[in-house]
C-alpha cells in the first residue's frame, strides 16, 4: 500500500457530462450554495471573521493518515 500525501478529502465523482448537463449541474450547485448561505450565512460569516489568520499550508497536516481503507484514492488536493 502506497502512503498518501494528504488526508482524505471530499470528492464528487461524476460521469462524463455534455455541455447542457454540466450547465444544469452548475446551476444546481449555485442554488445549493445560495440556500446554505441564506440559512447559515450569519454564523458562517462570524466564524470566518473570527479566525486569527487564514488557513495556509502550515495548517494542513502533511503526515500520512491511515484511515484503514486500502482502496482509498491517493489523489492530491486541487
Amino acid at each position: 500500500m502506497k502512503p498518501r500525501r494528504h488526508p482524505r478529502h471530499a470528492q464528487l465523482h461524476l460521469p462524463p457530462l455534455d455541455a447542457d448537463q454540466a450547465l444544469t449541474l452548475v446551476a444546481i450547485l449555485e442554488r445549493t450554495i445560495s440556500a446554505i448561505w441564506r440559512a447559515h450565512g450569519d454564523p458562517m460569516s462570524e466564524r470566518l471573521l473570527s479566525r486569527a489568520r487564514p488557513l495556509d499550508a502550515d495548517d494542513q497536516p502533511d503526515d500520512y493518515v491511515d484511515d484503514g481503507d486500502p482502496n482509498a484514492s491517493d489523489d492530491t488536493l486541487f
